[in-house]
């Protein structure tokens, strides 16, 4: 009897080393040393092979006199986990209705919000192709009122589960009056900055999650897209990147280099009549949260809440053409395009409607197409190697209204792999012109100075005066999910500029 107890110890003793040490094996290397901090990561069971490290902080908290004002490094925390995504920003968007919200809500950010937001997500192979991968730094969009590192439609998980290949970070930048105030005394772009900051923090630091410093590019969509451009003539001679992929979004400021947005603002706040200064002082005290109010009340009207990156001339400026013949941009390769229906995600929308509204019977791009093609036309009159593309896939578990299309944004599920995730498997179609994508992003990464490469081989031309060459993804009547094609075939969707 005795014997049989000591030896029950001894089982239950074995088996629970046994779950001990398959939790440490689940952690293998996944605590990891940064400036900011050691911080342990997760690896969840639906995707067994894809390391993640949830919210590890890239700079301190912008509250207080720091709210308004340029980023500063995160210092080390210590030990810690980074297993569950952080805050996001401030957001300034006020009614939750339109395409995005009502019908395909996988695109938005529902996290909690804060203005302690600076935080970062990282993704990795647990079985790398190589020792050191290529990393792909994802800037969302949102017309730099909304966004952050945490949309369904935005999580790379099955793509690098699937790959093994790269490695790609998400991260929050400051959005509305938190990150573009356009005051006085607070006259640069601190959302722009936070980018930055961002990039600098993994340029130290990402080594340690498997990802290699040397190559790492900026991928950025519609305001993220603006970002990224905007910040290849902010840093000419320090990239740090070496590459940039530019998605539906040009270069063009909202707001000029000065304005009373601010000070209007100060007043409802009760901040009123006083010195720039002091105006900024004032600002800073007033809560998060009635900052915040006061903001979205003051966007009801179109020409007022419109906190936007300013031309600051430090982040972003005004004359592009003369940073062009100066040679100030960095002189690194980029990809950009647009969708061929870009303008259907911004019609009148009701969700209840089963038929088109007013205007989507012709797909086009609109504006948005036309910030993409003076960049591909400027950078390539400028000997600056460049990569265009138009993206007309239509896929119904994407946009599930017939007329909407290749809208703005139904290019990201089919890049992050996410696709057939919220509304049913997805077309053979869809999911080649997804591989394709996939695979060209990553070659870019990989080695943006050659030619990209899709899953099958086909090689991406540069763009010149003389070729005007670009490729089609997700064209049903085309040969296949990517093709060389004219530059011609992209013009007709792209509207008068």
């Amino acid at each position: 009897m005795r014997f049989q107890v000591v030896a029950s110890y001894i089982l239950l003793g074995s088996l629970a080393g046994a779950r001990d040490t398959s939790s440490e094996r689940r952690e293998c290397g996944l605590a990891v040393k940064t400036t900011s901090g050691t911080y342990t990561g997760l690896v969840n069971s639906t995707v067994p092979d894809v390391n993640q490290w949830l919210g590890i902080p890239y700079g301190q908290p912008p509250v207080g006199a720091r709210r308004f004002m340029p980023p500063e490094k995160a210092p080390n925390y210590g030990t810690a986990d980074a297993k569950a995504y952080k805050p996001i920003c401030f957001q300034s968007s006020g009614s939750k209705t339109g395409v995005f919200w009502e019908l395909v809500p996988e695109f938005q950010n529902t996290d909690p919000q804060s203005e302690d937001c600076l935080y970062l997500n990282i993704w990795g192979p647990r079985k790398p192709v190589q020792k050191k991968v290529p990393v792909i730094i994802w800037v969302c969009g949102g017309g730099f009122k909304e966004g952050g590192g945490h949309a369904p439609y935005q999580v790379p998980d099955q793509w690098i589960q699937r790959t093994q290949t790269h490695i790609v970070v998400t991260f929050n930048y400051r959005l509305s009056v938190f990150g573009f105030p356009g005051s006085p005394a607070a006259n640069k772009n601190a959302g722009l900055m936070d980018i930055r900051l961002a990039t600098e923090w993994l340029k130290d630091n990402i080594a340690g999650f498997g990802g290699d410093p040397n190559r790492m590019v900026l991928y950025g969509q519609s305001a993220g897209s603006n970002a990224v451009l905007t910040y290849a003539y902010a840093y000419p001679e320090t990239p740090i990147v070496s590459g940039f992929i530019a998605s539906s979004g040009g270069t063009t400021t909202t707001n000029p280099t000065s304005s009373s947005l601010f000070s209007d603002l100060a007043q409802t706040a009760g901040c009123a009549n006083l010195t720039t200064t002091a105006e900024l002082a004032c600002m800073q005290n007033i809560d998060a949260l009635v900052l915040q109010q006061k903001v979205k009340e003051a966007s009801t009207d179109p020409n007022r809440g419109l906190f936007r990156p300013i031309a600051d001339n430090v982040t972003v400026f005004a004359n592009l053409t003369d940073r062009l013949e100066k040679g100030l941009v960095a002189k690194v390769p980029l990809i950009t395009g647009f969708t061929y229906n870009e303008a259907a995600a911004f019609l009148p929308f009701d969700i209840n409607a089963t038929t088109a509204p007013d205007g989507a019977a012709a797909p086009g791009s609109g504006g948005l197409a036309c910030g993409v093609t003076r960049e591909i036309v400027n950078r390539s009159a400028y000997g600056l190697t460049t990569y265009g593309y138009l993206y007309s896939g239509n896929f119904s578990n994407i946009t599930p209204r017939y007329w909407l299309g290749g809208m703005h944004s139904s290019d990201i599920p089919i890049v992050f792999g996410t696709h057939a995730q919220f509304r049913g498997n997805s077309t053979e179609l869809e999911w080649q012109t997804s591989y394709a994508m996939e695979a060209f992003w990553v070659s870019f990464a990989a080695n943006p100075s050659a030619g990209p490469r899709d899953h099958n081989g086909q090689t991406w031309p540069k763009y010149t005066e003389s070729s005007r060459q670009i490729v089609v993804f997700g064209n049903a009547t085309g040969p296949s999910a990517s093709y060389v094609a004219p530059v011609a075939i992209a013009d007709k969707y792209g509207g008068p500029c």
